[in-house]
């Protein structure tokens, strides 16, 4: 693998995915990997999704939910990491 390409993954084992329903899952995976390609094109990724009051971005979910990613641009390999994900009461 690259060092110059972005990759993601949870950033808490309390965030691990197998805690979510399956549908909540699979749009993470989703939105993650399309915020991975566009970052893999030079697109910045801190500067996609809704700004939060600190430095994470917010990425709604198709099911009325939302996760939340921070980038670590000086990591190895390049970081976008899941630090927040909140599914919808309708889910839980």
């Amino acid at each position: 693998m690259s060092h110059d390409r972005w990759v993601w993954e949870y950033a808490f084992h309390a965030e691990d995915e197998f805690g979510y329903p399956k549908q909540i899952r699979d749009e993470v995976t989703a939105l993650a990997d399309q915020i991975t390609e566009l970052a893999n094109l030079g697109i910045d990724p801190a500067g996609l999704g809704t700004p939060t009051p600190g430095t994470a971005r917010r990425h709604t979910l198709p099911s009325g939910g939302w996760f939340e990613t921070q980038c670590l641009p000086r990591a190895r390999p390049r970081l976008i990491a899941i630090v927040l994900v909140v599914p919808p009461p309708h889910l839980l």
